[in-house]
C-alpha cells in the first residue's frame, strides 16, 4: 500500500486499538494529551505544536468511542483531517465565521471556556459506568478535574507503558506511511549526493535535499549536512561553509510524511579518500553491517549493541565506544527501543528500528551511515535501499 492511500482514521483506530490490546481492561478511559499522542490517537497534528509549546490538545477514549479536545482555532483543521465522523469539544476563543457552514455539514462541535473544563466534560460523556482512568502526561490540573468523575487513576508509569508498547509494533497501516517516508527521503539523499560537487555550501546541499522532500509530499524533519572537521559535529546545522577537496561530508536526514518518520544518514569524500577514511569507514560498516543483519524478531538489543561496537572495534577502531547503535522509527525519529547495553528489549515482529554504528573525531572528521529495518516473521526487511558505501564527490 502507498502512504498516500492511508484512511486516517482507520489509523487512529487502529492505533487506538492497540493501546486496549496492551490493556486488557475495556473499563478504562484513556487521556493522550502529549502532542505525538494526540496524532497517534486522533490521526491529526496541529500545526500549533510547531509555534507553541503552550499548545493543548486531547484524545479522550474509550474501546470504542473518542473525542478530540482542541482549541477553538484547530476546528476546521480537525475537521478537514477526520471528516464527519470528527467530535469536537473545543476551547478558547478564536472567530470564524462558521455558522452557515456548522448546520450545513452537522459539524459535532461543543465549546469551553478551558482545556481542563472540556477534557472534564469529555471524561464525563465517555466514563458511562467506566471505573478507570489512565492519562500519558502529568498535568496536576487535568487529574484533579477528571478524578472528579470518581474514577481510579492508573498508575502514570503503567499508562506510559501501555503507550509505548502499543507505539513499539507497528500496524500495516503505519509500516506504509514509514515505508514512503524513507522512500522519499532516500531518492532527496540520492539525488543530492548525485549532484554535489565542490564549491558547493551545506546550505545548498541542504536546501536540495529539503526541496526534494517536499516536492514528493514530505516534511523535513531534521537536515544535518556538516563536511571537514564540521562532520564530527553530531547533530549539527549546516552552515555556509564550502564543501571543498579532501572532505569528509557526513549527511544525517529525516523527514515526516503523513506523521510518520524517515531517518537515513550516508557519507561522502571530496576526492579520493585516504587510508585513514577509508580504514575508519570500514570499520564503522561493519558494525552496521553485522548488526544490520542480525535485526530478527527474538533478537536482544543489548546483543545487537554489544555486536556492533565489538565488529566495529576489530574492524580497526580499537577504541571505538557508542552509547548506543540505533532506536525504534515511528511517530518520532527517535522512540522506543534503544539498542544499548542497558535496558534489553526483545525484538517483534513489526517494529521499525534504525541500526547507526557512527564515529565522531574532532579535528578529523565523522562518518555514518544509517538504515532503517521492518522486523518480519522471519528476519527484516530493509525499508532504505540506497548504497551505503562510500560516496565520492568529485574534487
Amino acid at each position: 500500500m502507498d502512504g498516500a492511500s492511508v484512511d486516517v482514521k482507520e489509523l487512529a483506530r487502529r492505533n487506538r486499538q492497540a493501546i486496549f490490546n496492551q490493556i486488557g481492561d475495556s473499563s478504562v478511559v484513556l487521556v493522550a494529551a502529549q502532542p505525538h499522542h494526540v496524532f497517534y490517537c486522533s490521526g491529526y497534528k496541529s500545526m500549533g505544536f510547531d509555534t507553541s509549546w503552550l499548545l493543548k490538545m486531547a484524545v479522550v477514549f474509550v474501546a470504542d468511542d473518542w473525542i478530540l479536545v482542541g482549541p477553538k482555532a484547530d476546528l476546521w483543521s480537525a475537521a478537514e483531517t477526520v471528516g464527519k465522523d470528527l467530535r469536537y469539544f473545543c476551547y478558547g476563543n478564536f472567530f470564524f465565521d462558521d455558522q452557515e457552514l456548522r448546520e450545513r455539514k452537522g459539524t459535532n462541535v461543543v465549546e469551553f471556556a478551558t482545556f481542563d473544563e472540556a477534557v472534564s466534560a469529555a471524561v464525563a460523556q465517555l466514563a458511562g459506568g467506566r471505573h478507570k482512568l489512565g492519562i500519558d502526561s502529568v498535568d496536576g490540573a487535568s487529574h484533579t478535574l477528571v478524578s472528579a468523575q470518581g474514577l481510579q487513576l492508573i498508575d502514570a508509569r503503567a499508562t506510559a507503558a501501555f503507550f509505548r508498547d502499543a507505539r513499539s509494533v507497528k500496524n500495516p497501516l503505519e509500516i506504509s506511511l514509514l515505508r514512503s517516508a524513507s522512500d522519499l527521503t532516500e531518492v532527496a539523499l540520492g539525488n543530492a549526493l548525485r549532484d554535489a560537487k565542490a564549491g558547493m555550501t551545506e546550505y545548498e546541499l541542504a536546501a536540495r535535499i529539503s526541496a526534494e522532500m517536499i516536492s514528493q509530499g514530505g516534511l523535513p524533519g531534521f537536515v544535518v549536512v556538516t563536511s571537514g572537521e564540521r562532520s564530527a559535529l553530531a547533530d549539527a546545522y549546516p552552515t555556509r561553509r564550502r564543501i571543498g577537496a579532501n572532505d569528509i561530508v557526513r549527511i544525517d536526514v529525516g523527514a515526516t510524511f503523513g506523521g510518520y518518520w524517515s531517518d537515513t544518514a550516508r557519507t561522502a569524500f571530496v576526492g579520493e579518500p585516504g587510508k585513514d577514511v577509508l580504514s575508519a569507514f570500514a570499520a564503522t560498516s561493519m558494525g552496521h553491517r553485522k548488526a544490520s543483519d542480525m535485526v530478527a524478531p527474538g533478537m536482544t538489543t543489548d546483543a545487537l549493541f554489544h555486536e556492533a561496537v565489538a565488529a566495529v572495534r576489530q574492524g580497526g577502531l580499537p577504541q571505538y565506544k557508542r552509547h548506543h547503535v540505533g532506536h525504534g522509527l515511528g511517530i518520532e525519529s527517535h522512540e522506543y527501543p534503544t539498542i544499548a547495553a542497558s535496558n534489553p528489549v526483545t525484538l517483534l515482529e513489526g517494529m521499525v528500528v534504525n541500526i547507526e554504528a557512527p564515529y565522531y573525531r574532532p579535528g578529523w572528521g565523522g562518518m555514518m551511515s544509517e538504515d532503517t529495518f521492518l522486523v518480519t516473521a522471519t528476519g527484516a526487511e530493509a525499508l532504505t535501499r540506497l548504497d551505503r558505501g562510500l560516496f565520492v564527490i568529485p574534487a
